[in-house]
């Protein structure tokens, strides 16, 4: 077995009794991993976990073994050192939504096992020291809980998002149609990991399938859960929630409470994170109502037809990070803070002018100034730690004094940042990051003057983290006789300096953790060093030599025993010191919020800056302006890659004039780009970032909606065109006249005639009834017919050149329908093999000729039933005397001719004939 996979310590026995209880355990989800800590080592058990473990952490399957060989009832096992194990739980519970259960060995013996810990996406609680130590978090912890009440038909449905980070509930209720489109809307903008349902049955399972459709872990709450008593909520918010000074500490008369139906999901929230059961909690919490109006309405199609977000695991430093996602793009964060709250307002693109403008102004104003601009990046922001992080730590009574240090340090930080920002003399930045950032530091001023007083500044130099000796007799009298001791080594380290003859200051005094005192020089000095017996070599290290004598390694011994002793004795005084700075956490996590907003606004202005072609200011009209016009639009991940020159193109669109592109082209020929582009650029300027655009005029819309690419979801059961109608069934109920809308190729799952058929109808509602802004790109060219009867609609192609040996794509955009379909080409150019190629070209000649003769002969049957028709309505209606009523029924006659000659194109014109009337 490779060193990396320790051994299992346990008899014959032993294992046969750990095997009877692994085996008592029954069936678990298949998205469940047990651990069993054996105080050594970690163990997973069981084919299926087994090779999940193994395949995760070792890349091989090799190192599976049978946990009693050639035994009948053994079951195959992996193991862990606990290094490895941290990091399976971190991948597992972070990247790969899995549950995970730890069990303990009971006192009593091998046989008996409890589980001690259990951890979900969405419930990091009892996991937080193995995945953040030493791990500041990057990602949101969130969680939904929902409830779902049947009446008249009706479906009500409450929603609670429980933040755990920010220690929020966020509740609304609303009533969904079938299809629970405002559902989706909301689960796309929480973005969770987990959602808890009381059932997946019944009415539910439609809810279960729609969160397992968005990537989400079901969790069905248990029956002890779902069995609390009513009351039992108003007593536990009264315990959770942090109340404003002065007011009554009393549940009672909050309005959110109203929500009945989310207050049962709200009381199933508390019960499965047990939220009660952790003291930290108590007295933090904030109950408000959730706005869903506030933000820009988006479907799961539109977040991955945008690819908004990175592939899952994806680390920010990751070089792929950074052109994969439109998050990648703008998160230049220098904090952790500042990525989650990244994250959060791209998937929350906002519908409010003047918070937009208040962004875009700030990131104009660090754009024009560059020396500040970068002071914040470079100098400032990566000195700021996650204060969050540090005040959950004040929170759970984990933090210690090198943490309390660390938010000393942020506060004489922050008035540098603040006098940084005001020198900018800018009215936004002035009202909207200092004033309240000043306001939060003044809040903080006695736990800044707190750490003043009590620690000892001189220690930290030193690397250790002490209270100062004044404040205890006890400690005063032990800080003097470490000081005496550290004299005398000083001396120790004079004397070897005269010993081995060297330079002033060459032999240095150097404190090791759990070491201590020792002496060290440089390598070059290593022959000196050995020709005296009288000193000790350590170790040898690229920094050079480590060495001590018999004298300063008992008086470093004596030192060590002393220092133990006086951290044990202010063990008391730190205690008191973490409970005064507990009372500072809500200021605390109001400050880390401004750190957060600074480091996304300047990330902002980083990314437009730093851009191939640097991002401009989109100028933002209220919503139902009917103005959409971008020049000169680029995609901004695409031009990020490396050996891609990206052509550029614009889109114009103004209400009552054009509202709809319908785009036509080669595969490969940039619609899909281009279209993506567009709502890119749109949701960029709705989160406040600037554009990748030459000139941007942007109407504030209501919702951004995609059906972008094509693809079967074979787990749930979905094909290629249950899919793509889903996704465009959501359209048009959800598409207002404010919306943004980005088709791609509709209608190809099915027969050419039923696609062209549904493609024509969706293009038609979205352009007469609707009147959103829409980009329709599509192969079917019969549609671009609707620009005759459309006016608002326009038609476009990417242009193409070919001739007989060469195809050259242009990627531009330009007005008209494309002439010809150039799916050959593309082929060629795709490197088919040229026998192919040229068969493919054969047979469509053969398929094209056939049609043409086909065509031919029906068109002269279509003339002579057309002419017979003429023939009758001239016969019947010449040199006749007949009054208007019987013209009327003559033409009523000829067009029910027309009808029975059963051509596409006359039912076409006839249909449009009537709607013109």
């Amino acid at each position: 077995m490779d060193k990396q996979a320790p051994q299992l310590n346990m008899d014959t026995n032993s294992r046969r009794n750990f095997i009877r209880f692994f085996k008592s355990l029954g069936e678990k989800p298949s998205t469940t991993v047990r651990f069993f800590d054996h105080s050594d080592c970690y163990t997973v058990h069981g084919k299926d976990d087994a090779n999940l473990i193994a395949r995760m952490v070792y890349k091989s399957t090799a190192y599976i073994t049978e946990m009693i060989p050639d035994d009948a009832t053994s079951i195959p096992h992996v193991t862990l050192y606990k290094n490895k194990f941290e990091s399976a739980v971190r991948e597992l519970l972070l990247v790969r939504n899995y549950r995970v259960e730890v069990y303990v060995r009971s006192a009593t013996g091998n046989a008996n096992w409890n589980l001690e810990y259990r951890g979900s996406p969405g419930n990091l609680l009892q996991f937080e020291d193995i995945i953040f130590t030493n791990k500041e978090e990057l990602v949101g912890n969130s969680i939904l809980s929902l409830q779902m009440r049947m009446n008249n038909n009706a479906r009500n449905i409450g929603v609670v998002a429980v933040e755990q980070n920010d220690c929020l509930f966020q509740v609304l209720e609303f009533v969904d149609d079938d299809f629970l489109t405002e559902l989706e809307a909301t689960v796309v903008l929480l973005g969770p990991k987990e959602c808890l349902l009381p059932s997946q049955e019944g009415e539910y399972e439609a809810v279960k399938n729609l969160l397992e459709r968005n990537g989400i872990m079901v969790t069905v709450a248990s029956k002890s859960q779902m069995a609390s008593e009513k009351n039992d909520l108003i007593q536990d918010l009264n315990k959770l929630l942090r109340f404003n000074k002065g007011q009554q500490e009393d549940a009672t008369g909050l309005p959110e409470l109203t929500f009945t139906i989310a207050m049962e999901a709200l009381k199933l929230a508390i019960k499965y994170l047990a939220l009660m059961s952790d003291s930290s909690n108590l007295g933090h919490y904030t109950l408000q109502q959730l706005n869903l109006k506030r933000f820009v309405h988006m479907d799961a199609a539109a977040v991955s037809a945008l690819n908004i977000l990175p592939k899952p695991g994806t680390h920010p430093s990751s070089p792929a990070y950074r052109w994969q996602s439109v998050l990648g793009v703008l998160d230049r964060c220098n904090t952790p803070q500042g990525h989650r709250l990244m994250a959060q307002w791209v998937k929350q693109p906002l519908r409010s002018r003047e918070i937009l403008n208040d962004r875009h102004d700030i990131v104009q104003c660090f754009i024009e100034s560059p020396n500040s601009l970068n002071s914040l990046y470079e100098d400032f922001l990566k000195r700021i730690p996650d204060i969050l992080m540090l005040t959950k730590k004040l929170l759970r009574k984990k933090a210690n004094l090198q943490d309390i240090f660390r938010i000393y340090q942020v506060l004489l930080r922050t008035p540098k940042i603040i006098n940084l920002l005001k020198s900018l003399e800018n009215s936004t930045v002035k009202n909207v990051i200092c004033e309240p950032m000043q306001n939060f530091l003044e809040d903080l001023s006695g736990l800044k003057q707190m750490v003043e007083q009590v620690m000892d500044f001189d220690a930290i130099e030193n690397g250790e983290y002490l209270v100062k000796a004044s404040f205890d007799s006890d400690l005063l009298d032990m800080k003097e006789r470490m000081d005496h001791l550290l004299e005398k080594m000083e001396r120790c380290q004079d004397k070897a300096n005269r010993d081995l003859d060297l330079d002033k200051n060459s032999v240095k005094l150097v404190n090791v953790p759990n070491v201590g005192y020792t002496l060290r020089i440089t390598l070059k000095d290593d022959t000196v060093l050995r020709k005296n017996k009288e000193y000790k070599i350590i170790d040898v290290l690229r920094g050079g030599i480590r060495f001590t004598t018999d004298k300063l390694s008992s008086i470093n011994d004596e030192f060590v025993t002393l220092r133990s002793q006086y951290e044990e004795q202010q063990k008391t005084i730190v205690e008191e010191i973490i409970k005064v700075a507990v009372g500072y956490a809500s200021p605390l996590t109001s400050l880390n919020n401004e750190f957060a907003q600074l480091d996304c606004l300047v990330s902002f202005a980083i990314a437009a800056q730093s851009a191939p072609i640097p991002y401009i200011r989109p100028q933002i009209l209220e919503e139902g302006s009917g103005e959409l016009v971008l020049k000169d639009i680029r995609h901004p991940c695409l031009e990020l890659q490396e050996h891609i020159s990206f052509i550029a193109n614009s889109v114009e669109f103004k209400k009552d004039v054009c509202n709809m592109f319908i785009i036509t082209g080669p595969n490969m020929g940039g619609k899909s780009t281009y279209i993506r582009s567009v709502g890119t650029a749109v949701l960029m300027a709705h989160v406040g970032s600037f554009v990748p655009c030459s000139e941007a005029t942007i109407s504030m819309v209501d919702s951004i909606l995609g059906r972008v690419g094509a693809s079967d979801n074979i787990i749930k059961g979905l094909s290629t065109f249950m899919v793509e109608m889903i996704e465009t069934s959501g359209i048009i109920r959800s598409a207002t006249e404010k919306s943004l809308v980005i088709i791609d190729e509709l209608g190809r799952g099915t027969s050419t005639y039923e696609g062209c058929g549904i493609a024509w109808s969706i293009a038609e509602h979205l352009a007469k009834e609707t009147k959103c802004f829409t980009l329709f790109a599509t192969h079917f060219h019969e549609i671009t017919n609707l620009s005759e009867t459309v006016p608002t609609v326009k038609n476009c192609h990417m242009a193409a050149v070919a001739d007989n040996d060469n195809f050259t794509l242009l990627y531009q955009v330009r007005p008209g329908v494309m002439e010809k379909s150039f799916g050959i080409q593309v082929a060629r150019l795709a490197n088919f093999p040229e026998k192919v190629v040229h068969h493919a070209q054969q047979v469509y000649n053969e398929f094209e000729d056939e049609h043409a003769d086909k065509q031919s002969c029906d068109d002269k049957v279509l003339l002579e039933k057309i002419n017979k028709a003429i023939e009758n309505l001239s016969t019947t209606g010449n040199n006749v005397d007949i009054n208007e009523s019987d013209l009327s029924k003559l033409v009523e006659q000829f067009t029910q001719d027309i009808r029975k000659l059963d051509s596409e194109y006359f039912k076409c014109v006839l249909a449009t004939a009537g709607a013109t009337e």
